[in-house]
């Protein structure tokens, strides 16, 4: 199994996995959080994104190719399709790509937080591995494993995609 792991800070919001291929970002340069709740869930619908909720932290990510068997407080899993490409990235990037038409994914910044992987469609478990109501504890936030596991699994038949933003609160 291929395990990358990355550091990422983020504000309130979200994180989420894309193909920077496929990913449509622009929604409009005046968008409202309801309006680009349905888009995230739209393009989970056409297997580009992968979001889901989180508060503010730096955040460790452990993203593997292949199934695994880590347990935590809570998951959830999604359909996911790319070309190659998989970028981790951030509520504030996303809500750049949704304003300005010129922003596209990955920003400069996140050149680093994309992998590649084979082209097809993937079963991606997203496990939240700490308690919940400890996220913006300082245990949590300076704690030295991962925060998150997403695991994408390869798969021949499509897996359902997630119908919400799972964990996104408080908008």
């Amino acid at each position: 199994m291929t395990e990358y792991v990355f550091i990422v800070p983020a504000d309130y919001g979200c994180l989420a996995i894309l193909d920077p291929e496929k990913y449509v970002g622009f929604v409009t340069e005046d968008w409202a959080i309801e309006g680009l709740k349905k888009h995230f869930i739209n393009q989970n619908k056409n297997g580009s994104l992968i979001s889901w909720g989180c508060s503010y932290g730096n955040w460790i990510i452990k993203l593997t190719i292949g199934p695994s068997k880590d347990a935590g407080y809570r998951s959830f899993v999604s359909g996911f399709k790319t070309n190659s490409k998989i970028l981790l990235t951030t509520y504030e990037s996303l809500t750049m790509a949704a304003q300005f038409e010129d922003v596209t994914l990955p920003e400069a910044h996140e050149i680093e937080k994309v992998i590649e992987v084979q082209p097809g469609s993937y079963k991606v478990t997203v496990t939240q591995l700490f308690h919940t109501d400890q996220a913006e504890s300082d245990e949590v936030f300076n704690q030295k494993t991962p925060h998150y596991l997403v695991s994408l699994e390869p798969v021949k038949e499509q897996v359902a995609p997630v119908m919400a933003v799972p964990w996104f609160e408080g908008y």
